[in-house]
């Protein structure tokens, strides 16, 4: 049986729902911040799951920076309450059990089914938000291929 998905805070009585983001941020640049505010907008508090190194190297890429540090970068931002660094995100999720995965428009449809499964246990929704264009990851790194 699923953990409530909503929680009274201590620090303030509020009654939240619990958010989960999810990226590499790798670096991190304007399109992750849209994607995070629009994640806040669902609940608080807003987790946000670093997802490790090897989810990078899967894009044919090395790392700019450490998973560490892309966690310390991350939890500098007022809009972020939580970060985590779980293996997965299908961890993440049944361990946070979150009342809602937010994943950018591109993941429609692209979830992996461990992601899906988990979601479904922790009676998680899954929320896709819209992105503008192709992706700031994708033309940051364009635009240092061109530099060399």
């Amino acid at each position: 049986m699923a953990r409530s998905r909503t929680r009274t805070s201590a620090w303030n009585g509020w009654n939240l729902s619990r958010v989960l983001a999810d990226g590499c941020f790798d670096p991190l640049h304007i399109g992750h911040i849209h994607y995070l505010a629009a994640a806040s907008t669902y609940g608080k508090p807003l987790i946000v799951q670093i997802a490790p190194d090897e989810a990078i190297l899967a894009k044919g890429r090395k790392p700019f920076q450490t998973r560490v540090e892309r966690a310390m970068t991350i939890q500098c931002l007022d809009m972020v309450n939580m970060v985590r660094c779980y293996d997965s995100l299908a961890i993440a999720v049944l361990s946070e059990c979150p009342a809602y995965l937010v994943k950018g428009a591109e993941w429609r449809g692209k979830l992996p089914a461990d992601v899906l499964k988990a979601c479904q246990e922790a009676e998680t929704e899954i929320i896709y938000t819209h992105t503008r264009e192709k992706s700031s990851t994708e033309r940051l790194l364009s635009s240092t291929e061109s530099l060399r």
